[in-house]
């Protein structure tokens, strides 16, 4: 059975939080649930996998969704950020991702969102 780790945020990266840090935020929180994801799916192709190339393979699909989205990876909105994180849930939960991960994640997620001015 697959295992999914459960990521938690550091209330102290919330402290003068704008929408860059909160993005990365996103790509950390991302990698941490999906990182057994995109390396089962390097390793059918043949390729064992550092931690480093999965967070590299995260962030490229962060940035492919913010332009999925029309958001800015740069200097995204709130806006963004939020549409951001609905299409990595449901792309999460179209790889099979359970749901009570998927809603554990957003929650986590939008403590960080919260702590936007």
């Amino acid at each position: 059975m697959k295992k999914y780790k459960r990521w938690f945020v550091d209330e102290k990266d919330l402290i003068g939080l704008d929408t860059r840090r909160a993005r990365d935020i996103i790509i950390k929180c991302f990698f941490e649930a999906q990182k057994e994801t995109f390396a089962r799916v390097k390793e059918s192709l043949g390729r064992k996998v550092s931690d480093d190339e999965i967070l590299e393979s995260v962030t490229n699909a962060v940035k492919l969704v913010f332009k999925e989205v029309n958001g800015s990876f740069e200097n995204p909105s709130k806006q963004d950020l939020l549409n951001v994180v609905e299409r990595l849930a449901s792309k999460s939960a179209s790889w099979g991702t359970p749901q009570d991960i998927i809603e554990h994640h957003k929650t986590q997620i939008e403590k960080v969102l919260g702590a936007l001015r």
